[in-house]
């Protein structure tokens, strides 16, 4: 049961990662049609790194979802050590989707305005980010928050980013990954609530 259980994941691991590159491959491709003089280089390999932040959390939570349903599903239960990932990994998924969204404010300071203007646009640019964070800090002890509220975000990012056959990557970087983060909460509420021992005290 074991082997299979390693096997499969083993399969599964191989299989996003897989995506994780053609994905990368895809957009870097797009970006160089785009834009014939976009340069090779360094400026190319800091795209990447900054695309692979929501692709990673993208594939990564993906991979974690299914295998903890797997061992759910086929035990009821999920061991210690994935335990603690599932629990913890939400949190760390919301802090990197939230820095990840936050860089776009950052064109803000390429304009030459006064620096009154540049503080207001950049909080105005940063309304998204600034939001997500009083969730993440709602939602940081209680999953369920954290379920509903990435849930909410997901489905907004969708309806105002989302509008066009263009603009269909913003799933792939946005509103998928905060899905994903909303189903890592979902399992920490549900899946890990009675097998973590501080919740266990706390219920006795």
């Amino acid at each position: 049961m074991e082997t299979q259980k390693s096997g499969f994941n083993r399969i599964l691991l191989i299989a996003v990662i897989v995506l994780y590159v053609l994905t990368v491959t895809a957009f870097t491709l797009t970006n160089l049609a785009a834009d014939p003089g976009f340069e090779v280089g360094w400026v190319m390999l800091l795209n990447i790194l900054i695309l692979s932040i929501p692709l990673v959390l993208l594939y990564g939570s993906l991979y974690l979802l299914i295998v903890a349903w797997r061992e759910h599903h086929n035990s009821g239960q999920i061991n210690p050590r994935l335990s603690k990932v599932i629990h913890w990994a939400p949190r760390i998924a919301a802090i990197l989707i939230i820095f990840f969204t936050s860089l776009f404010s950052l064109d803000i300071f390429e304009m030459e305005v006064s620096p009154l203007e540049l503080l207001v646009g950049f909080l105005i640019h940063n309304i998204p980010s600034i939001t997500m964070i009083v969730l993440l800090i709602l939602a940081w002890k209680r999953p369920v928050v954290g379920f509903v509220a990435f849930l909410a975000v997901a489905a907004l990012f969708t309806l105002v980013f989302v509008r066009d056959l263009y603009t269909l990557p913003n799933l792939l970087l946005f509103a998928f990954p905060m899905l994903l983060i909303a189903g890592l909460f979902y399992a920490d509420w549900k899946w890990l609530q009675p097998q973590l021992p501080g919740r266990i005290d706390a219920a006795a």
